[in-house]
């Protein structure tokens, strides 16, 4: 009978036991989880965050070359070279990105580059942002592009994954294949790719805001500047 117990016992307790090593995971799971919403709520950066943020900036000088920035640029108008001037004969951006009256981007592009110094570039699909969705980033700081990428309602209503998609169609990646007397994007096309799709994966969290950033630099270092005889009277001396 005793013998009957001690087994009943040991069975109870490596019941136990088994059950609470399969609720530990699942705890520590639900921490990190908790952990992680508080940190966002404190406005913490995660690590994935970071990473998809310096992910983005990577990819910033890209977005700035004239392969990208001719048709990214101010103006309802696309520019040439690679000094971005504005595109001879009077070409316009038309109502659906595609030129205007009875100048149209197929009337010299076809979808291939033609053969040549300085002949007429080409690509499928080659056109300009529609007016009502002009993907203009000139000016923009690294953080307002970002957000640009990730807006809905100004990036031809794609999500981040759906940015990645567009990054490897022919038209973007012909930026590294240009034709002749024109500069192709620097950076290695497989080294782009790759860093867009870690931002999307990674969250598509943008860089910091530098105005932001500055703002409060300077909130810190004003207040670091003023006599601690000052600050004791409400309280505040700086260590």
């Amino acid at each position: 009978m005793k013998n009957r117990r001690s087994i009943s016992s040991i069975f109870a307790v490596a019941a136990m036991y088994c059950f609470l090593s399969s609720l530990i995971p699942w705890v520590a799971a639900r921490g990190m989880e908790r952990a992680r919403a508080q940190l966002v709520h404190q406005g913490i950066p995660r690590e994935d965050d970071v990473g998809a943020a310096a992910a983005f900036e990577a990819i910033v000088p890209v977005l700035h070359h004239p392969r990208c920035m001719n048709c990214h640029s101010t103006g309802d108008f696309p520019r040439q070279g690679d000094d971005s001037h504005r595109h001879t004969m009077q070409i316009r951006r038309g109502p659906e990105g595609q030129g205007a009256n009875a100048v149209r981007c197929s009337t010299c592009h076809q979808d291939h580059n033609l053969a040549g110094l300085h002949m007429p570039p080409g690509a499928p699909d080659w056109y300009l942002p529609s007016p009502a969705m002009p993907m203009i980033w000139e000016g923009l700081t690294d953080h307002q592009l970002c957000e640009l990428f990730k807006d809905p309602q100004r990036n031809g209503n794609r999500t981040p994954a759906q940015i990645v998609e567009h990054m490897h169609t022919p038209l973007v990646l012909w930026g590294w294949t240009p034709g002749d007397g024109r500069s192709p994007v620097p950076t290695p096309q497989n080294a782009v790719l790759a860093k867009i799709q870690e931002w999307a994966e990674k969250g598509a969290a943008c860089p910091a805001d530098a105005s932001a950033t500055n703002s409060q630099t300077f909130g810190f270092l004003l207040f670091r500047s003023l006599p601690a005889s000052r600050l004791r009277r409400t309280g505040q001396v700086p260590r």
